[in-house]
């Protein structure tokens, strides 16, 4: 007696057929529906947790493939590829939608985020090109600390003094990875500086707009104004790529898609705050990663600065799901 194990049948279950007489059915345990029972039956925040591990390997693979593309291709080509294929991928929810996502009344707001994306994303990529996969991970990860100042300018959001400390904790520890006056200026820090700089603005901008817009068409809107940009760009510098690097710029474009919806699908199973501390596995798989593939030892300032950056960003996360909650318990009427 096998138990059901064995010849592809990972589980037999037994059941009454319509005349009431037991039989033995095969079933295939981990089939597509089965997973799809079990897992939605999970906690949020373990399945958030999955989400944000998957997005993790997802989006440090697409960081790992730029790194490994940006020898032969140049930035702006991979960038536009990045964003074409976005386009691509969005294509049959716009058919199927017949185009009802592109109803909006706020094109000058998602044409001027446009901008802050293609500087954060020309930024980040080339920093790739330059830096350990575990530098730039970690200096984007600084990306919610300048949110947070973005936010009290332009959303008028309010920051008491404990979240004012957490920044300054953040900011020190920016400071201690990019180690300014220390040595000579590393074109591929500052990149990654700005590119969190602007991930930061455009981060704001999403804020603002998903006040009213879909989450879809915020997306359709980036790859919509975005592509032709980096279309633009990459003209200048254009070399048509081999086969191989094309089948590589296709993986880049498919994980990274995956891992930004599976990023997606992480935030929205539980409350950031829970989930924050998770997405920050992504430097953990990064210093992996160019450990393996490139021979990365990430330095004793990139520990350094990444524990105060995560520590000081999982600090405001926490203070700002607080706060909600309370402002929603007075906004609650009586009874």
């Amino acid at each position: 007696m096998d138990g059901g194990w064995g010849h592809g049948n990972l589980l037999r279950i037994d059941f009454r057929g319509p005349d009431g007489i037991p039989q033995t059915q095969p079933k295939t345990f981990m089939n597509r529906a089965g997973i799809a029972v079990w897992f939605n039956g999970l906690p949020g925040p373990i399945r958030g947790a999955i989400w944000l591990v998957a997005s993790a390997f997802c989006l440090t693979a697409m960081a790992a493939t730029i790194r490994h593309l940006s020898a032969d291709v140049h930035t702006f080509v991979i960038a536009f590829f990045r964003t074409g294929l976005g386009f691509v991928f969005m294509m049959p929810w716009l058919i199927r939608t017949r185009g009802e996502g592109l109803k909006t009344k706020k094109i000058p707001v998602f044409a001027l985020r446009s901008v802050f994306v293609v500087i954060g994303t020309l930024g980040y990529f080339y920093a790739l090109s330059k830096i350990p996969l575990a530098d730039a991970v970690a200096i984007m990860f600084s990306r919610p600390l300048y949110g947070t100042v973005f936010a009290i300018f332009f959303l008028g959001e309010l920051v008491g003094l404990r979240r004012w400390i957490a920044l300054s904790v953040g900011f020190i520890g920016v400071l201690i990875m990019v180690r300014p006056g220390f040595e000579v200026l590393n074109i591929g820090l500052a990149s990654v500086f700005i590119a969190s700089i602007a991930g930061a603005g455009s981060a704001v901008f999403i804020r603002y707009l998903s006040r009213t817009e879909a989450p879809d068409t915020i997306t359709i809107y980036y790859v919509f104004f975005t592509t032709p940009v980096m279309l633009i760009l990459a003209l200048f510098v254009w070399e048509t790529p081999t086969w191989e690097q094309l089948s590589w710029l296709c993986f880049m474009g498919l994980v990274g898609t995956l891992g930004q919806r599976a990023m997606a699908r992480g935030f929205a199973a539980a409350d950031a705050s829970i989930m924050l501390p998770m997405d920050f596995t992504r430097l953990l798989v990064a210093a992996l990663f160019g450990f393996v593939l490139f021979s990365e030892i990430p330095s004793i300032y990139t520990a350094i600065g990444g524990l105060l950056i995560f520590g000081s960003t999982v600090y405001i996360a926490r203070r700002e799901a607080h706060k909600s909650r309370e402002n929603h318990r007075v906004a609650a009427p009586d009874g």
